[in-house]
């Protein structure tokens, strides 16, 4: 069966993603774990690869990650991360289709029956995160608040080389599995065994063609290295893309702190693109510059707030309000980071 170029943009797009939040304390979950069912009882192999049972069913673990490390009151988390790469707005039945998967999983505590063995197993809490390249329709924004699902926006400038690159790969990749009749299956692990060390088949190893293809996907990663997955004071999370990634890793292995104070500026030209700069401790002279776009109804609030036209003011408050606090974790720094804004002294903050 032909694959769709539609279909092999959102594959693609999940992939890169589990790569670039890696940084973020993102384990993905492979194939690896069916070869000890005593400690992962709940995966299991079906047609369409890797499967995690819930409560009443089982469901397609394709791009599934733990977080490194978890807090006090609460299991570790898993994240199942879905990619939409459409030319419209990702729509509700999206977030209802995680709202199933969520239920089923995160309701698979039944004790009554269990033994003492059974009890003493990992119970995990799972989450889901929407990434989508044309936004989010108002009806699916208000269905994922209600039921605490991620959605994340990449339609911004910020990620058009990233795209561009997943849409010019899809084509050709296309084309390549439907002549050399190559599984997607296969494709995913030889993505993995290039991103993350894993282990695959020795045939898989010599498909050269298909390295050619993938080649320049590898490359764009690699230009990115790292984007940050945020909390902030709102039912919403941000995509935090750094400007040095790498120095800034340098900077947190010299630096022990995990407090810093940051500038936050937005622009005419693209209102919705918001530039976060982190000074130093001796002076206003920044560091690192971070990239990151409002979630829509915040730039509702800012930009088109029927109650105060504003937007100077609207600006300011969302700063106070909503990005206060933004808390992030660097896994290769094996610490919490937070962002704490600090209100300029200039009125004017747009720049």
């Amino acid at each position: 069966m032909k694959v769709s170029v539609s279909a092999l943009k959102g594959f693609l797009l999940e992939e890169a993603l589990s790569k670039l939040l890696e940084n973020s304390g993102y384990t993905l979950i492979n194939k690896n774990v069916l070869k000890y069912p005593k400690e992962y009882p709940e995966f299991l192999s079906q047609g369409n690869g890797l499967n995690i049972k819930g409560r009443g069913g089982t469901h397609q673990a394709d791009v599934l990650g733990q977080f490194s490390i978890s807090i006090p009151f609460n299991y570790p988390v898993r994240l199942f991360l879905e990619a939409k790469f459409r030319k419209k707005k990702a729509g509700i039945e999206v977030v209802r289709s995680g709202i199933g998967i969520l239920t089923d999983l995160n309701a698979n505590y039944q004790t009554i029956s269990l033994d003492n063995k059974e009890l003493l197993v990992q119970r995990f809490n799972y989450q889901y995160a929407i990434f989508s390249t044309s936004g989010f329709s108002e009806n699916a924004i208000r269905l994922a608040i209600a039921y605490k699902i991620t959605l994340i926006d990449l339609s911004g400038t910020e990620y058009e080389n990233l795209l561009s690159v997943i849409d010019s790969v899809a084509h050709e990749l296309r084309d390549l599995l439907y002549f050399e009749r190559i599984a997607l299956n296969d494709v995913r692990e030889y993505i993995r065994h290039e991103l993350f060390n894993m282990n695959i088949d020795g045939y898989l190893r010599h498909r050269f063609n298909l390295y050619h293809v993938l080649r320049p996907l590898f490359s764009v990663i690699v230009d990115y290295q790292d984007l940050y997955l945020a909390s902030i004071n709102a039912p919403f999370s941000i995509l935090l893309k750094p400007s040095l990634p790498e120095e800034f890793r340098e900077f947190l292995g010299v630096y022990r702190e995990s407090t810093f104070k940051v500038s936050i500026h937005w622009y005419d030209n693209d209102p919705d693109l918001w530039e976060i700069f982190l000074y130093s401790s001796k002076g206003r002279e920044f560091t690192f510059k971070f990239t990151f776009y409002l979630p829509e109804m915040i730039s509702k609030y800012v930009f088109n707030n029927p109650n105060d036209r504003n937007i100077q003011v609207n600006a300011l408050n969302a700063k106070e309000q909503f990005f206060s606090s933004m808390v992030f974790y660097m896994k290769s720094a094996e610490k919490f980071i937070t962002f704490k804004y600090r209100k300029s002294m200039i009125t004017n903050d747009k720049k």
